[in-house]
């Protein structure tokens, strides 16, 4: 029994059952003939198709390798492992989808119309055809879009890059804060033993044997305050390399070793062929030109085929071919608000690029003044200030043995020496952090 309440009501065409049945065996037909030639079209299109991509898995993990780590070694362990990266990594498949979704067809529309009017029944099935380069234009801005996916795995490189020298550095800083708390009190302990073998000889005060004791004392928190921040700052190199907190690392390196950079114009160079941000505007712009080039070919209108039959025309046929096309006329709306939008964005973003060019090139500029200075500062602490400490310290003490000195021209030198490799650390931490800095404006890393 066919049931058409759905499309006519019963109170305005009455049907009985002969009628319906010669309604619904038509009916039937043109639906059939419509599914078969959705059928074909959908194989047309699924023949056509951009053949699926898989989505590229995250790099395999890295065993971290036995011994200390060097700087490149760590470097390659993190690209290999860190999540962040990874992720980055996964946003092609993202875009690689998009180009995909671009290369599609748009379906076909399928209708079916009954009234009273002769025919009585109408069943069409209309094709759209993209004309003008929609769909070519449509594919590019997807193409154009899908180089963006390599800039976001830079900009994750540049962070990770960053993020992996203060850790590695910092560590190497938390070792040498070990080493010379360790040292500091190795001499607390010198002294200590000076004092108490002076004052049991007769030769010094009580004062001065507590005096030794509280140094060692002293020395001894700071070494303890020095091993619980390299547990720390561990803790941070493992998060980078995307292991365990508590895995132990070794690490080998030398902080002093300068950049090998020769000079100013070859960083300027460097960035403006490396930098993330200078090159993402200039994509950026390619991609609105793209853009409003597909707007142009939006203009033209997308005409709509279609075919079909006709049935039930009582007194002159029962069925019969049909055909038809369907065009909007661009009277009103020719996207001219979206060209001039568009082309409006186009000029913005140039604008934007030459200013962020501009941006770069100073700090650049800027970058390389502060890692030149604190070059010469690490290099007048090393050679100068520390070595003159440490030999001031050592005269200090042995006066102290021979007794021409007193204890607290002793604890004085203590004082000084540590606080000079205190700021030599300091200093070495700073000198990393501008190299960082450098890296991370001109988008490279510097050996």
């Amino acid at each position: 029994m066919c049931d058409l309440s759905t499309l006519v009501s019963p109170t305005r065409f009455p049907m009985t059952l002969s009628r319906c049945r010669g309604v619904c065996r038509p009916a039937v037909a043109a639906v059939a003939i419509a599914a078969m030639l959705a059928v074909c079209a959908l194989g047309v299109a699924a023949h056509g198709a951009e053949p699926q991509v898989p989505a590229r898995p995250a790099p395999a993990a890295q065993a971290p390798p036995a011994g200390a780590l060097s700087y490149q070694a760590a470097l390659d362990l993190a690209t290999a492992r860190n999540l962040g990266l990874a992720a980055a990594m996964r946003q092609r498949a993202i875009r690689e989808a998009a180009v995909r979704v671009a290369r599609q067809y748009p379906n076909p529309e399928f209708s079916f119309e009954a009234s009273r009017d002769v025919p009585h029944e109408v069943v069409s099935l209309g094709f759209p055809i993209e004309i003008g380069g929609k769909r070519a234009r449509r594919i590019e801005v997807a193409q154009e879009e899908l180089s963006l996916a390599d800039f976001d795995v830079r900009s994750e490189q540049r962070t990770l890059r960053r993020n992996l020298r203060q850790a590695f550095y910092g560590l190497l800083g938390a070792d040498e804060r070990v080493r010379n708390a360790e040292a500091v009190l190795a001499i607390a302990r010198r002294v200590r033993d000076t004092a108490n073998a002076r004052f049991s000889e007769g030769a010094a005060p009580r004062v001065e044997a507590m005096e030794g004791d509280l140094g060692v004392a002293r020395a001894q928190a700071d070494l303890d305050l020095a091993q619980s921040d390299r547990v720390s700052v561990q803790a941070d190199l493992n998060a980078v390399l995307n292991q365990p907190a508590e895995v132990a690392l070794a690490v080998a390196g030398d902080m002093t070793q300068p950049p090998a950079l020769a000079s100013i114009d070859e960083a300027m160079k460097i960035a403006e062929t490396s930098n993330v941000d200078l090159l993402r505007g200039q994509r950026e712009i390619a991609i609105e030109q793209r853009r409003t080039s597909q707007l142009r070919a939006e203009r033209v209108p997308t005409p709509v085929f279609s075919i079909g039959g006709v049935f039930d025309a009582p007194g002159e046929f029962n069925s019969g071919l049909s055909g038809a096309l369907t065009l909007s006329i661009p009277l009103f709306t020719r996207n001219q608000g979206e060209i001039a939008q568009s082309t409006a964005t186009v000029s913005q973003l140039q604008a934007t690029h030459e200013a962020g060019r501009r941006t770069v090139e100073n700090q650049v500029f800027g970058a390389w003044a502060r890692l030149q200075a604190q070059r010469k500062q690490v290099e007048v602490y090393r050679d100068q200030i520390v070595p003159t400490a440490t030999t001031i310290e050592g005269l200090a003490e042995e006066g102290y043995k021979l007794g021409r000195n007193p204890l607290l021209t002793v604890l004085e030198a203590q004082r000084n020496l540590r606080e000079v490799r205190r700021e030599y650390l300091q200093a070495l931490a700073e000198f990393q952090t501008a190299i960082a800095d450098l890296e991370e404006i001109i988008g490279a890393p510097i050996k």
